[in-house]
């Protein structure tokens, strides 16, 4: 009678995981996860920011238009542009919103009127944001100098 020699001891044929395998997987799975939770959260404050200033320049625009629209270089004064400032701060879900008008008159050219718009507000940390900026020109088509 000839024995066979068996490699295969009961050691080698278990079918589940050991306890340090479990423990070592629970500390990838962990690992991973604290990194994940806190980019994910940089990720969220940076998509919020970009919608922040998307809706700031689109107020801007559409006041821009609104402006060239309603007044003419005769009514453009800074009495009526506050009135404007009151409506859109109020309209706005920006966090402290603070809109500020230049009305700049160039005595060397009478004729034209630049209109610098800004747009401030403030983040969720309570940080003031870059403003947004946009420059509107109103000419006197009247003046024929």
């Amino acid at each position: 009678m000839i024995y066979k020699h068996q490699n295969n001891s009961e050691w080698n044929k278990r079918s589940g995981f050991t306890i340090f395998e479990a423990f070592i997987s629970l500390i990838l799975v962990s690992t991973a996860v604290s990194i994940t939770i806190p980019t994910l959260r940089v990720v969220n404050l940076q998509r919020k920011s970009l919608n922040e200033r998307f809706i700031a320049t689109t107020t801007l625009t559409n006041l821009s238009e609104r402006l060239k629209a309603e007044e003419t270089w005769n009514s453009l004064t800074s009495q009526r542009l506050d009135s404007y400032q009151e409506e859109v701060t109020k309209e706005l879900s920006l966090k402290e919103p603070k809109l500020a008008f230049n009305l700049i008159e160039n005595p060397k050219l009478p004729a034209i009127k630049q209109l610098i718009i800004q747009l401030t507000w403030q983040n969720p940390y309570g940080e003031i944001v870059d403003p947004v900026s946009l420059s509107i020109w109103f000419y006197n088509l009247e003046d024929k100098t």
